[in-house]
């Protein structure tokens, strides 16, 4: 069938302009709803990392035969993975507002550990990770067990 005469075709500026707040508005309460469970993704996903890079610093210890120090640095939230007289680094990783994962604490008691090639290591060590309030703890033991947990 033929169009009308002067008959509409299309959408108008304003029909658009509705449907784009609406969506916004629906992005809006996405976010706020999502927001939290993004943030404890992020200390979760770090926290599986520092894990991970205490059992390499395991392995590294046994292949190199010799000691390997994990220190943190809190002023800066990060940590390194280096031998026993810091000249070698291994592995380096910024877990605060530079680096990929964006958390706003990072602390270690003590603040090195030392891992010996036997994957004993010297004292046992515990991690906090944690952002907006949401925090993971690790903790390495004298005996090279590496547990995560959650702080309440």
């Amino acid at each position: 069938m033929p169009a009308r005469a002067g008959a509409r075709q299309g959408y108008t500026v304003i029909e658009l302009l509705i449907v784009m707040v609406i969506i916004a508005v629906l992005a809006g309460f996405a976010y706020v709803k999502m927001g939290p469970a993004l943030q404890r993704g992020r200390v979760r996903g770090a926290a599986s990392v520092l894990a991970g890079d205490l059992q390499y610093a395991q392995v590294l210890a046994a292949r190199n035969r010799e000691p390997i120090v994990i220190s943190v640095n809190t002023a800066t939230l990060s940590y390194q993975v280096a031998d026993r007289s810091g000249t070698q680094v291994f592995r380096t990783r910024n877990l605060g507002a530079n680096g990929e994962y964006g958390l706003d604490e990072v602390s270690a008691t003590p603040a090195t550990l030392e891992v010996f090639p036997n994957a004993i290591a010297a004292q046992s060590a515990t991690y906090v990770l944690g952002l907006n309030g949401y925090r993971r703890q690790v903790t390495f033991s004298r005996a090279g067990q590496i547990r995560v947990a959650t702080i309440p």
